[in-house]
């Protein structure tokens, strides 16, 4: 990148060099035709060119005309070497501009998510609160609740980049996500849409920011499992180091802590739930309903919420915004196949499971790899980090198909 980029300098350098000299050598041209000119005022008769005898031949023939075809030779000779260095520059030239078109969108795009984006999604798309207010069949009100609104950079982790714009130009129904882009009545039009998908690009954290974040989720419910377990435990040093163990054992296959283990990844809290299954298939879950105590507390505050049958109770994996997962295993005879779907998600018109054709909105989160983005740094696709590893999905896999 760093010797594409000098390339490019360089020859911007020489283009501004000669466009120089090409500028001075014609004022210097004009000069001398108007101090000419200035002489020949009024005595046009005796100064006039045609008035005055011309050179001979001799005079012609010798000095002038080699002089003339010294000056042939040396613009000749120049546009020869100018060329072939135009001809090898020009590729550098050309990824130069696309690199500063890029640059462009995602500052253009980080200006559009300051403005529309970032009051929900937080600044720099790290998750935030959106208020949202809950409806009846009939449109009647029912509660006005904190929507969490999640965490966008592991975004291209789950949807490749065509089921984000699908995100941005139609919204998600039955969210606080409205439709930005025209397709979908929003006030974006398609190149603002793509200057935002070009600005998640460079918000997306790395391999190993977004394991840590996934391994603070799951430290998070298991301290909840340790310290309820044990009393006494109250050190935050001897609280980690049971919770450290806890996962150590309970991510073990032949543990009895396996399926709950597969439980804290599915209800992962971390970046507001952006990486949760429960997000999608647990009701309630976007907006606080997080455990049998926090859906209590909502019922309690909103009790309209059971009237319109949109929170009847804590019903882990029972379906929100994506489909219940009770009875999964019908769908998806062995747990492999279930696994494989999940590591990489649905794409649109492609059939999974049992026949069913896909959407795009089922995210994977098995990393991917997108062959129409170009990574500037070191000219290969995109690759964008996993968020689970095979091992984590399983886990979560076989607590869905326990349901």
């Amino acid at each position: 990148m760093s010797s594409t980029i000098l390339i490019a300098s360089t020859q911007r350098t020489i283009g501004w060099i000669l466009t120089i000299i090409v500028m001075v050598g014609f004022l210097v041209y004009l000069l001398f035709s108007f101090r000419i000119g200035k002489r020949e005022l009024g005595s046009e008769v005796e100064l006039a060119a045609n008035r005055k005898p011309y050179f001979d031949d001799d005079g012609l023939e010798t000095f002038r005309l080699d002089r003339a075809l010294l000056w042939s030779l040396v613009t000749l000779t120049a546009v020869s070497m100018i060329l072939p260095l135009y001809w090898l520059m020009e590729p550098a030239r050309q990824e130069n501009a696309i690199v500063d078109w890029v640059n462009r969108f995602e500052k253009r795009g980080g200006r559009n998510f300051e403005e529309a984006c970032s009051s929900c999604h937080g600044p720099g798309g790290v998750g935030g609160v959106a208020a949202f207010t809950l409806v009846d069949a009939e449109g009647g009100f029912v509660a006005q609740v904190d929507w969490k609104a999640p965490a966008l950079t592991t975004v291209l982790s789950r949807f490749d980049e065509s089921e984000v714009r699908h995100i941005l130009n139609y919204g998600r129904p039955g969210t606080p996500m409205p439709a930005w882009g025209l397709p979908g009545g929003g006030p974006m039009t398609t190149q603002q849409v793509h200057q935002l998908v070009v600005y998640l690009r460079s918000i997306q954290l790395d391999q190993d920011a977004i394991f840590a974040q996934i391994d603070s989720g799951i430290a998070a419910g298991a301290r909840s499992i340790v310290v309820a377990a044990d009393s006494e435990l109250t050190d935050p040093a001897d609280i980690a180091a049971a919770v450290e163990a806890w996962v150590a054992q309970a991510s073990d296959p032949a543990s009895s802590d396996y399926l709950r283990y597969g439980e804290l990844i599915f209800n992962n809290p971390a970046a507001q739930g952006a990486n949760a299954c429960a997000r999608c298939h647990t009701p309630g879950f976007s907006y606080g309903a997080a455990d049998e105590a926090s859906t209590a507390e909502l019922i309690e505050t909103w009790p309209k919420l059971v009237e319109s049958g949109i929170l009847t109770g804590w019903q882990p994996a029972q379906g929100h915004v994506g489909p219940s997962l009770e009875g999964v295993a019908s769908h998806f005879p062995t747990l492999s196949r279930q696994v494989d779907f999940v590591y990489t998600g649905s794409e649109v018109g492609v059939g999974f499971g049992n026949a069913r054709s896909g959407t795009g909105m089922m995210p994977g989160f098995g990393g991917r790899v997108d062959a129409d983005v170009i990574d500037y740094d070191t000219d290969a696709d995109a690759v964008y980090s996993r968020i689970l590893t095979y091992e984590q999905i399983t886990a979560v896999v076989a607590y869905e198909r326990s349901r």
